[in-house]
C-alpha cells in the first residue's frame, strides 16, 4: 500500500486543479487555443469549418437528441446575423428537450431502472416511483441547477429541506433506485459506494471492500468509512408524497378506490394469519408444542413446528417465554408448568382442589373449583382461552392489570402487531403476501391517477461507527473506523474530519465538492466533453486512478474544470463554451496518419445516433412524437407503441429489452461510464423487420399520399424533406421515381420511406 501511495503522489489526477495560462493564439475561445497548441506540436492543423447544414444537425443531435426540420435548416442557412449560430445554441439550451437529452446521459451514470433486479420469493420487482427521480433529473438540468447543488440534493436532499412534500426529495432516487441484490444489505451499500465514487469522482473505491486496493491509494479502512455512511441511512416505511393530488379528479378517485381494494386484500391476509396466532386454538397449539418438545434441540424443534403447520420462529419464542417464566419466582404460568412436569397429574389436580388457590390466576381458581379432574390438554385449553380473551380486552382497557398486563408486555409471544406477523412467515406465506403486494405496486406504478412519491432516504435513529469486515465477509468484524472521506482525496497536512451530522451524507457531499478535491470538477467536464465530441479528454471517464488513461489535453482539462467551478458549476454554460469553439465546429474528415485516433482533435469525430435518438427521430419525422413530459414510465416494446420520447421508457433491470441490448443501451445493473458502440446484425434486422419501423414507414407513406404533392417527383421531395430534412439530389430523385414506378401504390411509398429511415444519413449526425 505504501508503494501505491508513493506512486499516487505524482499521478496527474490527484494533483490540485491548476489554472493554466491560456496559450497565445488568434482564437477567442480558450478551448481552441489549447487544442491548436497541441496540434502545432504534432504538425497538425484544424479541419475546415463544417457547413451550416451540418452544424445545425450536430447541435440538434447533441443538445436535444432530435433532428432539425427542413424549414429549421433552411431558416438557419439563410440567417445572415453574425450571431445566428450563438443564438441557435441559446435557443436549444433553453428548450425543454435539452433536459430530456442530457437527463438520459446522467441516467446511464446512475444505473437508472424501473425495477429492482432479481428477487426471490415473489416480492414485487417494480420501483413504482423511480420515474420521479428521472423527472427530477430532467427538471434540474432544464433549470440549470448548479452541479454542486445537483450533487448535494442527490446525496442529502433530506438534510436540505424541512418540507415533508418537497419535490427535491425525489433526488434521493440516486441512492435508492439501484439494484437490490436479493435484499443483501452489504451488496446494496457496495453498489452505492461504487456509484458515488466512480460516478462523481472517477475513483474505484469499491475494489477495496475485501483488501487494500491493488492499484489505487484506497485502504480497506477508507472503504468501510464510506460503508458506515450508507449503513446509517434507510428507506422510510412509505415514501413521501411529492405535492398534493387532485382529490376531486376522476382519475385519482378511481386510483384510490382500486388501491384500497388491493390493499385490503393484503391486510385481510395478514389479519387472517395474526388472528390464528392470537386465537384460542393458535395459542393452544403453540403452548402444546412447546411443552411436548420442551428440551428438543432447536433445529428439530423448528422442524416439528413446521410439521404441525406452526411458525418455527414463533414457536421458539413461545418455548423460550415458557422457560423464562419457569425460572421466575412468581408467574401466572407456574401452575401450568408445574402440572406439565408432575408425574401424577390426576393426584396433583386433587391436591389443588383441597388447597388454598390464592396464588393461582383467577381463571384457574374457577376452573379448578368447577372441574372434578383434569389433564394437561385441559389446562392448556383453559390457559389458551384466558390468554386469547385477555388479548382482546387489552386492546381497549384503560388500566391493565393481571393477565391484561401480562399479554400487553412486549415479550408475550402472541402480542404481535399486524405488520409484525410477517417476520414469522414461511416461504409459502411470504410468496402469497408478495403476490398480493405486487398487485398493489403494479397499480401504483401504472395507474395514471397515482400521485407521485419520492424514493427518499432518511437517517437511522441509532447510528454507530462502522467496523471493517475482514476479507469483506459480512459479520467478520475487524477494527472500528470513523465515517470520513478517503485519505487520498483529502488535503495534505490537514487532519481528516470525522462525519458527525447524522449519517454524514451531507458532509460527504461537501467533501466531494470541496475545491481541494481534484476529481469532481474534472470528471464532470470530461463527461460533458465526451457527449459533445464523441470521446473524452480522458478516455476512461470513470477511472481517473493509476490504471486509467491520462488526459490527451491535461491543461485544457484543468482550464475547463477551473472555469466550471468559477462559473457557478453551470452545466449549460460549460456546454455553450464547448459548442461555440472552433474545435467543435470542425467538419469530419479522414484522419491523418499522425493522429489515427483523433487524439489531438484535428477533426470532428463522426457520431452515430444512439437508440433513443434513433427511435425519437423516427417518431419525429413521421409526425407522431408525443412531447408530453414527465410521469410514469412507458413500455416501449408493447403494441400499440408509445409515442413518448425514449427517455420515458420503462427499463426492466432484470430483463433488458433485446432491442435495447442490440443498440448498446447502458447496463442498468451497474454504473455505466460510457456506452460501447457496436455494429451487429440485430441492428439491421431491427431496421428492416421491426414492426415499429414498419409502422413509421406506413405513416410516412400515408402522409405523402395526403400531402399536396401530386406527382412522383414532388412526392419523393416530400419524403426527403420529411425524413432527411433536405431536398433530394437530381440523381436521387430520378432513382426514387424509377423505384416507385408509373403506378406507385401505397406499399411502394412505404418501402421508399423505410429505405430513407434506415439509411446511414439518418443514423449518423454528420
Amino acid at each position: 500500500m505504501k508503494a501505491i501511495f508513493q506512486k499516487a503522489e505524482n499521478h496527474w489526477a490527484f494533483q490540485p486543479i491548476q489554472d493554466p495560462k491560456i496559450p497565445k493564439s488568434g482564437h477567442h475561445n480558450p478551448i481552441d487555443a489549447f487544442v491548436e497548441q497541441s496540434l502545432r506540436e504534432q504538425s497538425l492543423t484544424f479541419a475546415k469549418p463544417a457547413n451550416r447544414e451540418t452544424m445545425i444537425r450536430r447541435l440538434y443531435h447533441d443538445l436535444l437528441g432530435l433532428k432539425p426540420t427542413y424549414e429549421e435548416i433552411k431558416k438557419f442557412i439563410e440567417d445572415t446575423n453574425p450571431r445566428a449560430y450563438a443564438n441557435l445554441v441559446d435557443q436549444l439550451l433553453a428548450s425543454p428537450r435539452y433536459g430530456e437529452r442530457w437527463g438520459r446521459h446522467w441516467l446511464d451514470v446512475v444505473r437508472y431502472a424501473d425495477t429492482k433486479g432479481y428477487l426471490a420469493g415473489g416480492e414485487s420487482r417494480a420501483y413504482p416511483y423511480a420515474y420521479t427521480y428521472r423527472d427530477w433529473v430532467i427538471k434540474a438540468l432544464n433549470n440549470d441547477l448548479p452541479y454542486d447543488q445537483f450533487i448535494r440534493q442527490q446525496l442529502a436532499a433530506d438534510f436540505l429541506s424541512d418540507q415533508p412534500n418537497d419535490s427535491d426529495l425525489a433526488a434521493l432516487g440516486f441512492l435508492t433506485a439501484g439494484p437490490v441484490f436479493l435484499n443483501r444489505k452489504q451488496l446494496i451499500i457496495d453498489d452505492q459506494i461504487d456509484l458515488v465514487t466512480r460516478g462523481l469522482m472517477g475513483f474505484t473505491v469499491a475494489c477495496a471492500r475485501c483488501h487494500d486496493h491493488f492499484h489505487d491509494p484506497i485502504p480497506t479502512a477508507d472503504y468501510y468509512s464510506l460503508y458506515g455512511i450508507f449503513d446509517a441511512s434507510t428507506k422510510p416505511e412509505k415514501f413521501p408524497l411529492i405535492g398534493k393530488p387532485d382529490e376531486n379528479s376522476a382519475s385519482y378517485i378511481e386510483f384510490k378506490k382500486k388501491l384500497n381494494e388491493l390493499q385490503e386484500k393484503v391486510d385481510q391476509y395478514l389479519q387472517s394469519k395474526l388472528d390464528f396466532v392470537q386465537s384460542k386454538e393458535g395459542i393452544e397449539q403453540y403452548i402444546k408444542l412447546s411443552l411436548d418438545a420442551y428440551e428438543t434441540p432447536k433445529n428439530d424443534f423448528e422442524a416439528l413446528a413446521g410439521k404441525r403447520k406452526l411458525y418455527p420462529k414463533l414457536a421458539n419464542r413461545w418455548r423460550d417465554y415458557l422457560k423464562g417464566k419457569e425460572k421466575a419466582e412468581q408467574s401466572f404460568l407456574k401452575p401450568l408448568l408445574n402440572f406439565a412436569k408432575s408425574t401424577g397429574q390426576a393426584e396433583t389436580f386433587r391436591k389443588w382442589k383441597s388447597s388454598d388457590l390464592a396464588s393461582f390466576p383467577s381463571f384457574m381458581r374457577a376452573k379448578v373449583k368447577e372441574n372434578e379432574s383434569a389433564e394437561l390438554p385441559d389446562l392448556i385449553s383453559w390457559y389458551a382461552d384466558a390468554l386469547h380473551r385477555s388479548l382482546g380486552e387489552a386492546r381497549t382497557a384503560k388500566e391493565k392489570k393481571g393477565l391484561l398486563f401480562a399479554v400487553s408486555a412486549n415479550g408475550f409471544p402472541a402480542n404481535i402487531k399486524l405488520e409484525g406477523i410477517e417476520k414469522y412467515f414461511t416461504q409459502k406465506d411470504r410468496n402469497h403476501k408478495n403476490n398480493l403486494r405486487k398487485k398493489v405496486a403494479s397499480h401504483e406504478a401504472t395507474h395514471p391517477g397515482a400521485p407521485p412519491r419520492a424514493m427518499s432516504l432518511l437517517d437511522k435513529d441509532n447510528i454507530q461507527e462502522p467496523h471493517v469486515f475482514l476479507r469483506g465477509t459480512f459479520g467478520a468484524r475487524g477494527d472500528l473506523v470513523p465515517r470520513r472521506f478517503p485519505v487520498a482525496l483529502s488535503p495534505n497536512g490537514v487532519e481528516r474530519k470525522n462525519y458527525t451530522r447524522g449519517s454524514g451524507r451531507l458532509e460527504l457531499a461537501e467533501s466531494i465538492l470541496d475545491t481541494s478535491n481534484p476529481l469532481t470538477s474534472r470528471v464532470m467536464v470530461n463527461r460533458i466533453w465526451k457527449h459533445l465530441f464523441g470521446k473524452g479528454i480522458v478516455r476512461t471517464p470513470s477511472d481517473f486512478g493509476l490504471m486509467g488513461k491520462s488526459p490527451t489535453h491535461p491543461e485544457l482539462l484543468d482550464h475547463l474544470a477551473k472555469s466550471f467551478m468559477k462559473n457557478g458549476w453551470s452545466i449549460k454554460k460549460m456546454i455553450r463554451t464547448m459548442v461555440l469553439s472552433k474545435t467543435y465546429r470542425q467538419e469530419t474528415r479522414k484522419l491523418p496518419v499522425k493522429d489515427p485516433d483523433n487524439l489531438y482533435l484535428s477533426s470532428m469525430n463522426r457520431k452515430r445516433l444512439n437508440f433513443e435518438a434513433m427511435r425519437d427521430g423516427m417518431l419525429q419525422v413521421s409526425g407522431e412524437l408525443d412531447l408530453t413530459m414527465h410521469g410514469p414510465s412507458q413500455k416501449l416494446e408493447i403494441k400499440p407503441y408509445s409515442k413518448r420520447r425514449a427517455v420515458y421508457g420503462y427499463i426492466d433491470r432484470q430483463n433488458i429489452s433485446p432491442t435495447l441490448s442490440s443498440f448498446d443501451f447502458a447496463n442498468p445493473n451497474i454504473h455505466a461510464p460510457q456506452r460501447v458502440e457496436t455494429t451487429v446484425p440485430q441492428q439491421a434486422l431491427f431496421a428492416f423487420n421491426h414492426p415499429f419501423v414498419i409502422e413509421r414507414s406506413a405513416t410516412l407513406a400515408k402522409k405523402t399520399f395526403d400531402s399536396t404533392a401530386t406527382n412522383p417527383s414532388s412526392q419523393v421531395e416530400f419524403l426527403y424533406r420529411q425524413i432527411l430534412s433536405r431536398n433530394p439530389r437530381k440523381n436521387e430523385s430520378m432513382l426514387a421515381v424509377d423505384f416507385l414506378g408509373p403506378d406507385a401504390k401505397l406499399a411502394n411509398f412505404e418501402d421508399l420511406a423505410q429505405t430513407l429511415l434506415v439509411s446511414n444519413e439518418f443514423f449518423f449526425t454528420d
